[in-house]
């Protein structure tokens, strides 16, 4: 694929030292992100056969960045970026060095999940050579904007407010911005990322900006709701379900990992979303019995073979699942 910033690396041959590309991208204060945050605009829509759209342009993110720590031949940088309603709050992993712009990666974490319990996920998947930036999301840990029910949620729609469920997916879509952006990172290879309710997000925000360049989800699936005679419910209902978006991913790739043991969303309910799913498609399957949900050590093959599958790091063969299986 060809890089886009050429300027980026004319007169580098060798080694591009990406602490060196940071500390020129990050130039505000963390005080001064904390102080501004971006007002809602009426460009937030839910088309009449439940499609959640955002512009494809838009603006700048302002953010901010401290020094966390680092982690052998990684670096961790806090990140504050700007968004509707509130500040997100995230943590940027690099490597400390790379020869040439790097694959990004935006991370979502499951419901309730913060980035901190992430954190290791991000670092195995940087330590690959990739940017990852892992996030917070509304109501858990930093990130202090409110993330209601769904009851709630339907009752913000009914009354033409954007619910918490479609402000998460513009959340994850300034993430894209902000990485696409970013001096280090190869724009044509940036991806979504997601834990079971962060990979639903991820097949969203990936269905609205056709610009992001793949999606891996990870012990997740769609919700599965039935249809009411109500249209303004059936509405909200597919707007927050990723089955709903799913097929829209093509001709990018998308790949799905499960275990055959998750207690939180069952193998089947894996497979019926992967099924809706248009090639290119994989679905990477462990049979972890010490593993109830979410990411588990025993796929991380399978996580190195779907990350050169989706934004070309390393190459191994990848385990997959025929569809209709």
């Amino acid at each position: 694929m060809k890089i886009k910033k050429n300027h980026f690396y004319i007169g580098v041959l060798a080694v591009v030292i990406i602490l060196s590309a940071a500390a020129f991208y990050f130039v505000k204060s963390i005080n001064e992100a904390k102080k501004i945050e971006e007002k809602p605009q009426n460009d937030w829509l839910v088309d009449s056969n439940g499609y959640l759209s955002y512009p494809l342009e838009r603006g700048d993110v302002k953010f901010s960045r401290q020094d966390y720590g680092a982690d052998g031949s990684l670096t961790i940088h806090k990140i504050i970026y700007q968004s509707r309603g509130g500040n997100i709050y995230g943590f940027l992993v690099l490597p400390t060095s790379a020869e040439k712009l790097l694959p990004g990666v935006v991370l979502l974490p499951g419901a309730g999940v913060s980035k901190e319990s992430e954190l290791e996920l991000a670092k195995k998947i940087a330590s690959l050579d990739a940017a990852v930036l892992v996030i917070d999301q509304r109501g858990v840990g930093e990130t202090t904007a409110n993330a209601n029910s769904i009851e709630r949620d339907y009752i913000d729609f009914f009354n033409g407010k954007e619910p918490s469920q479609h402000l998460m997916v513009y959340d994850a879509l300034r993430a894209y911005d902000l990485m696409e952006t970013a001096p280090f990172t190869d724009s044509g290879r940036i991806m979504m990322a997601g834990e079971s309710l962060g990979g639903r997000i991820a097949v969203i925000a990936a269905a609205i900006d056709r610009n992001i360049g793949g999606v891996l989800v990870i012990s997740s699936a769609g919700l599965g709701v039935e249809m009411t005679n109500n249209t303004k419910v059936n509405s909200f209902l597919n707007s927050i379900d990723s089955d709903h978006y799913i097929e829209l991913i093509t001709p990018r790739k998308i790949v799905m990992m499960h275990n055959a043991n998750d207690k939180n969303i069952l193998l089947g309910a894996a497979l019926e979303s992967y099924s809706k799913a248009q090639e290119p498609k994989q679905f990477v399957l462990v049979n972890d019995t010490a593993c109830n949900h979410g990411y588990c050590d025993s796929m991380y093959n399978g996580l190195v073979d779907a990350l050169d599958y989706l934004v070309g790091i390393k190459s191994k063969t990848l385990v997959s699942v025929p569809s209709g299986s």
